[in-house]
């Protein structure tokens, strides 16, 4: 049976109305769907210095001084590779783009030991290697590591996530840690300002530069990885057990150390907060509460998250000359883990406030759908019957329907005889006239 115009036209709008009806939210027609993309930048707390094993570190030592990722102490046990997400299986580290090319995740990382603010987005970073190969021979290279941000370049689709720890290398806490060690307050006399305290009120004389290089940073972040990106910027741990450690390094020491990663927490919170006031999907995690808990995990601590100061290189240093390690005073093992349960909570926290978020506009949707008035039957509609004959048992089908009236008698021939020429219909009341 032919059906008229009309009729074909309504059908199709019906089937498009009831495709976009069933599709899940972000679904296009052919099923396909964007991957998760997460970004993991910053300095040694996120690349995981001071746990090893590191990516690339089972090459020869002479192909190793030229592996990036080993290069910058990426650790196969880092906290963003421990990171999880809802509707994908495992963790980060099973979709490090380096080593495997998943359709559903992918997991840029880029994070380096040793990195200031100005290796994120304005610099390359030098990176040093020595070892004695020989009594008398001692191999060094030196190379550049692009900049962090230019990991954008190899992004493909959407960035969802960006993890960041960044600005303790600006504060110089290394260089705190060893005032610490080689200046400790037993061998200090006198009541003036111990040499710790004269240098760290150097650094927050000069805060304010630093401060500017961090904010920087998170909006260099955001106009690369796209203002849909949640930016997740973690603090620091404080780093040395409240009692300090022997003649090593005082209590006194101890707290004022302490004391001063608590303050530089603040200010990036800070920092954070007047981002997100000014529209950046960006948002701070406090790791503080989750070390001090039972007595504290710190440094020289009874059950330390932190290394302390390792005064032998270890097989994986990039200098194999001279002494203390890199290792020393990085959160081990069990910090990493500590900072991807506090970093999973936040991710967590912001992808339910999504779904509330969601649900919210759909029950606004349905809420004000349901407030609007039936439609009325106005004079300028009509009541049409649709006629269609079968040409060959002369069977008689009617519909009937609700629709605009023409406006003038001239538009209502024109628009019956499109419609007998489309078809092939004889006119209905004609159809109706010789069946009687």
């Amino acid at each position: 049976m032919k059906k008229s115009l009309f009729t074909k036209i309504a059908a199709a709008l019906l089937a498009c109305t009831t495709l976009g009806a069933v599709l899940p939210f972000g679904a296009s027609a052919s099923g396909s769907s964007d991957p998760l993309v997460v970004v993991s930048l910053g300095d040694s707390y996120s690349s995981g210095e001071g746990i090893p094993a590191f990516y690339g570190q089972e090459k020869p030592w002479e192909q190793r001084v030229y592996d990036e990722d080993w290069l910058a102490h990426r650790s196969v046990k880092s906290w963003p590779g421990l990171l999880t997400f809802s509707g994908v299986s495992g963790t980060m580290k099973n979709y490090n783009v380096r080593e495997t090319n998943s359709a559903s995740c992918k997991w840029y990382f880029g994070a380096s030991s040793g990195a200031e603010t100005k290796h994120i987005s304005k610099q390359t970073q030098e990176k040093k290697t020595s070892k004695r190969i020989s009594l008398f021979k001692t191999m060094k290279t030196t190379y550049q590591l692009p900049k962090q941000i230019d990991v954008f370049n190899k992004v493909s689709g959407d960035v969802d996530y960006v993890t960041l720890t960044i600005g303790g290398n600006d504060m110089g806490f290394a260089d705190i840690i060893t005032t610490c060690a080689t200046g400790s307050t037993y061998l200090h006399f006198g009541s003036g300002k111990l040499k710790l305290e004269k240098e760290i009120d150097s650094i927050w004389e000069k805060f304010g530069t630093t401060r500017a290089n961090i904010k920087n940073v998170y909006k260099d972040i955001e106009n690369r990885a796209g203002e849909q990106a949640e930016i997740l910027v973690a603090g620091y741990p404080k780093l040395l057990d409240k009692e300090g450690k022997g003649a090593l390094i005082s209590e006194k020491e101890a707290t004022i150390v302490n004391q001063n990663v608590t303050k530089f927490n603040n200010r990036i919170a800070e920092i954070v907060s007047e981002c997100k006031a000014e529209g950046m999907q960006i948002h701070f995690v406090d790791v503080e509460a989750e070390f001090d808990q039972d007595g504290g995990h710190q440094a020289y601590s009874d059950n330390a998250w932190i290394n302390s100061i390792i005064l032998t290189k270890q097989d994986q240093d990039l200098e194999q000359t001279g002494f203390v390690s890199a290792y020393s005073i990085h959160p081990n093992e069990n910090g990493a883990k500590a900072y991807a349960r506090c970093v999973n909570a936040k991710i967590k926290e912001i992808e339910n406030s999504k779904v509330l978020r969601k649900a919210a506009l759909r029950a606004a949707e349905k809420a004000e759908a349901d407030a609007a008035p039936a439609p009325e039957l106005t004079e300028t509609d009509a009541i049409v019957t649709i006629v269609d004959v079968d040409e060959l048992t002369g069977t008689v089908t009617t519909e009937t329907e609700t629709t605009a009236a023409p406006e003038t008698e001239a538009a209502e021939t024109e628009a019956a005889q499109t419609e007998a020429a489309e078809t092939d219909l004889i006119p209905a009341d004609e159809a109706i006239e010789s069946i009687q």
